[in-house]
């Protein structure tokens, strides 16, 4: 009898907080789920696995990242940050924490793409630039990919001076349904794109 053989879809890993998490929504409606819906209807199998946890910095993500690799993994998304921004982090620290989960990544072999976050002004001017260069930086020390965040289509609507409410939660903070929906749109081709230059998916 001829051996039979398993197929198993590349897993990628998700590293990230309460957005990757889908915090405040089903299961089926969260930002993992709608990616995996997004590829799945176009033909392309992946496993994503939600890393999200709600409230996590990028302390928290370096701290479970390790153990979280499985060696079935094929690639790693880190969408971290949002909290830093929200606990006041000193810019140079996110970025190091940040640094250290891209080597870990790297030296598993594991191809990396890097989702940024952009900081409010409340802080001031100073640490608004410097908060948003973390990521952009990274990308280019590290030589991997990079997404602008998430949020990315829902405040190029605000800078427009289109009202985003009936986009998102109660909360005014976390996306609702549809604002997932607009994320996927946004981010998914750019993360296929990502998946084939990596090799990852073919």
């Amino acid at each position: 009898m001829a051996p039979t053989f398993a197929y198993s879809e590349p897993k990628v890993f998700i590293l990230g907080d309460s957005i990757t998490h889908g915090f405040g929504l089903p299961q089926e409606e969260g930002l993992v789920n709608q990616l995996s819906y997004w590829f799945s209807n176009n033909g392309i199998a992946v496993d994503f696995i939600n890393g999200g946890v709600s409230g996590d910095t990028s302390a928290g993500g370096l701290e479970r990242l390790s153990w979280s690799l499985t060696e079935d993994v094929s690639g790693v998304v880190v969408a971290l940050g949002s909290n830093d921004v929200l606990r006041g982090f000193p810019p140079e620290i996110t970025k190091e924490n940040l640094s250290a989960i891209i080597d870990i990544a790297q030296s598993n072999k594991l191809p990396v793409l890097l989702v940024g976050t952009y900081a409010p002004g409340n802080y001031g001017e100073e640490y608004k630039k410097d908060f948003d260069a973390i990521f952009t930086d990274l990308a280019v020390e590290k030589n991997i990919a990079y997404i602008d965040s998430y949020l990315k289509p829902l405040l190029d609507e605000v800078t427009q001076g289109r009202d985003v409410s009936h986009l998102l939660q109660a909360d005014g903070l976390h996306p609702n349904p549809n604002g997932v929906q607009i994320i996927v749109e946004y981010i998914s081709p750019q993360l296929l794109r990502f998946l084939k230059e990596t090799d990852i998916i073919e």
